[in-house]
């Protein structure tokens, strides 16, 4: 005789504490786990085609001028966020991961497509960048703090994620060369971004009072309205529904996304 035994052993992943006040109901949960879930596994996609490409063609886009620098500022963040918004090993392993699909990705473009004298210069500086972009991250949560510090999150993910989309199309068009990129990796990454500023639309549509900052601030919701990409980093996997009354109580709208 079923009992559903094994499918109440299942927890959603993150929930707000402010949304969990609420007592949302099921479908809420569920809508917002496949968002999550999506995102995360379209921007992990994004990334493992993109150091195939960059392995068999030995170039990525912007190679010559080393724009794989700029990859240091979305592992600060990845790295910043993993310990300071999580509040189980779950969540942290899993920005953990991004973290290290980054890593991996900078490790194939440096060895494959740079010169060994062009590898100590950009590892040079892609250091000093991470290191400064944590630093960055840790000042403006201090200034602007708020529970699970996911306002910052939101728009410092933005401001990181729409150049870098942006620009792998607009190398696309230039070169009319798909080496070291394709038309399909950006549409997965475009489609990991939607998912991310999905959650918080989603979000917003059903608790507005919890997902806006103030009649005058821009908020998530309204980002998402105008059609604003945002990271796949906007979310993390991870807290049972259960255990949402162990989390932080400060809050930000965090900016991602990847």
């Amino acid at each position: 005789m079923s009992n559903f035994e094994l499918a109440q052993k299942v927890r959603h992943l993150i929930v707000q504490p402010a949304d969990q006040r609420q007592n949302p109901p099921e479908s809420y949960l569920f809508v917002q786990d496949g968002l999550i879930i999506s995102c995360g596994l379209l921007y992990a996609l994004c990334y493992i085609f993109c150091m195939i490409r960059t392995y068999a063609d030995k170039t990525y886009p912007g190679a010559r001028w080393g724009s794989i620098r700029f990859l240091c500022l979305t592992m600060a963040y990845e790295l910043f966020y993993a310990f300071t918004t999580t509040s189980t090993r779950f969540e942290k392993l899993a920005f953990l991961a991004w973290f290290e699909l980054d890593l991996s990705f900078v490790i194939v473009a440096l060895r494959k497509a740079h010169t060994p004298g062009e590898r100590r210069v950009l590892r040079r500086n892609m250091i000093l960048g991470c290191l400064g972009g944590i630093a960055f991250l840790w000042v403006l949560t201090q200034r602007y703090p708020d529970e699970r510090e996911q306002l910052t999150a939101y728009w410092t993910g933005i401001i990181l994620q729409l150049p870098i989309g942006w620009i792998c199309l607009y190398q696309l068009w230039k070169d009319h060369s798909t080496k070291g990129h394709s038309l399909e990796i950006w549409l997965t990454r475009y489609l990991g971004c939607f998912t991310a500023y999905g959650v918080f639309l989603w979000r917003y549509l059903n608790v507005p009072q919890n997902w806006g900052v103030s009649e005058d601030t821009p908020t998530v919701e309204s980002a998402a309205w105008h059609g604003i990409e945002s990271s796949p980093e906007t979310e993390s996997l991870g807290t049972a529904a259960g255990d949402t009354e162990d989390l932080p109580t400060r809050f930000s709208l965090r900016i991602s996304h990847h």
